[in-house]
């Protein structure tokens, strides 16, 4: 994934953060203080609020929500129909037009088909596993 990598290593970004839908967290560049099912929440959350707020005052579809803090600046850019969050946390004194080109260009380049490689893997139920091996061997006692 270099394109994370590409982002995580820039000099004014302090943390990438990657969740989806389902209230997943993907990937993280550092560790983080909060519970793994509460950011992507508010993650989407956030996203919400921008939308609604952009429906509001009749300004088109939302492609990164802004929050400016006293440390530094979340960015929060909807991936892929939204079933995707890339929350980014710049420095306060970073050249916020730089580094929001460093992500557009990174973005426009990003192959959706590595996010979905991401997603992890939906957990069987023990009881379909088993009515499935069942299944498995009495087609095989039936050859």
């Amino acid at each position: 994934m270099d394109w994370f990598n590409r982002l995580a290593g820039n000099r004014y970004i302090q943390l990438v953060l990657l969740a989806n839908d389902q209230g997943q967290m993907l990937r993280a560049s550092r560790e983080i203080q909060s519970e793994d099912d509460v950011l992507p929440s508010m993650l989407q959350a956030l996203e919400v609020l921008g939308q609604s707020l952009s429906d509001e005052f009749n300004c088109g579809t939302t492609h990164m929500v802004h929050l400016s803090t006293a440390r530094g600046h979340i960015m929060l850019f909807p991936l892929a129909g939204s079933q995707y969050y890339l929350a980014v946390l710049v420095e306060k004194i970073a050249p916020l037009m730089v580094v929001l080109v460093e992500i557009e260009r990174t973005l426009k380049a990003l192959n959706l088909d590595e996010l979905a490689d991401l997603n992890p893997a939906a957990e069987l139920d023990a009881a379909e596993l088993i009515e499935a091996v069942r299944e498995w061997l009495q087609a095989k006692d039936a050859e």
